[in-house]
């Protein structure tokens, strides 16, 4: 395959509509495609196929590469034809096809591309390309270009593996923090949060581990006002992690007005401060461990409120590795944290979808983008 299929395009926008991929893929129905058996064999002769199938029609321009950044790490989860964001899959026999994704969870808004314009590539944005093999004849009988909306909304979730999850947080947004003018990223709240929140700050009358109220919460705002902008310049002990990571707890629930010993125990679950929904993190490097909670999928969290891992609130406090000095501040609902950052796992993982055969067959003879019917 050419080598620069693994560069992105120039800018999201050139990248061939999904229709007109079907469209110039249809010349594949009815070609032969021979399986030697050998799963990853056959699978790289049938992207090698459709690569250069692609190679006779219009591609996208190639990025400079001081235009772009991929943004997870060893390029975990990037499609393997970058330049039009494609993935591609053999479909052959039995009554399901087993759809595996590694390392991305398909329908996420997490970051694989950044640009320096400010736009962006997603997991929601990698286009399927499934190449139905009729195993007797030897030959594509269809090709079918779905997206992971489309998959979802026919199929079902993907299934999402159990993993501890991180976030990246490159050097680029960081000095972009670093460099505004208070030194604090902050995104407003969700609206099911913002229909509840108090606009006036007064201090707690609850403990800060009982389950929150919605009409007693504090705005992001004023979590800014009152926590973030006093916590800029504060130093953390020099400690492990975890230890800094409860300093940096104990000062946030005294600034909201919480009572509490430096010896007294902290809530210890999900999020720290339970009573206001606030998660509580410290990095000092690229990556923020999020532990078995992650806002890159939505998951509720509190059923009898509604609220779930997009309504939590994040403060992750960015510490100067040498000085733990706090030199930056992100106040951000779990929903807008892929906006600029990107999601990784510790390890690779696979996220699944069962897709029933009949499905693929019934578009037999076809190139299909999305099909309605």
């Amino acid at each position: 395959m050419n080598k620069d299929f693994k560069l992105p395009p120039a800018l999201p926008k050139l990248l061939t509509s999904p229709s007109t991929l079907a469209e110039n893929l249809s010349t594949l129905v009815g070609q032969p495609l021979n399986l030697s058996g050998k799963t990853r064999t056959d699978g790289s002769n049938n992207r090698k196929l459709i690569a250069s199938t692609l190679e006779n029609f219009k591609l996208p321009d190639i990025a400079n590469a001081s235009d772009f950044e991929i943004v997870p790490p060893k390029k975990k989860g990037l499609p393997k034809i970058t330049r039009e964001f494609i993935d591609t899959y053999m479909v052959t026999s039995g009554t399901s096809y087993n759809l595996q994704v590694w390392n991305r969870i398909p329908a996420s808004d997490t970051l694989l591309i950044k640009y320096t314009t400010g736009e962006s590539l997603k997991c929601s944005d990698v286009r399927f390309v499934f190449s139905n093999i009729d195993i007797d004849k030897q030959i594509i009988s269809s090709i079918l270009v779905l997206t992971p909306d489309y998959i979802e909304d026919h199929f079902g979730k993907f299934g999402k593996p159990t993993i501890k999850h991180q976030l990246l947080i490159s050097t680029i947004e960081r000095n972009k923090i670093y460099n505004s003018k208070d030194r604090i990223l902050l995104y407003p709240d969700t609206q099911k949060i913002q229909s509840h929140i108090n606009s006036d700050f007064d201090s707690p009358s609850m403990d800060m581990a009982e389950e929150p109220k919605m009409d007693e919460l504090f705005s992001i705002e004023a979590i800014k006002e009152k926590v973030a902008k006093k916590l800029i310049g504060q130093k953390l002990n020099n400690a492990a992690t975890k230890n800094r990571g409860q300093a940096l707890e104990r000062m946030v629930l005294n600034l909201l007005g919480y009572k509490t010993k430096d010896d007294s125990l902290l809530y210890g679950g999900f999020p720290d401060i339970k009573n206001q929904l606030l998660e509580v993190k410290v990095q000092d490097s690229q990556t923020v461990d999020l532990g078995m909670f992650t806002p890159e999928s939505e998951e509720i969290v509190f059923s009898h409120l509604g609220v779930s891992t997009f309504d939590i609130r994040y403060l992750i406090a960015l510490t100067n590795p040498k000085t733990e000095t706090i030199e930056g501040i992100i106040l951000s609902p779990g929903k807008c944290l892929g906006d600029l950052f990107s999601y990784i796992a510790n390890k690779s993982y696979k996220c699944q979808r069962s897709i029933p055969m009949d499905f693929f067959n019934k578009y037999s003879g076809k190139s299909v983008f999305n099909p309605k019917d």
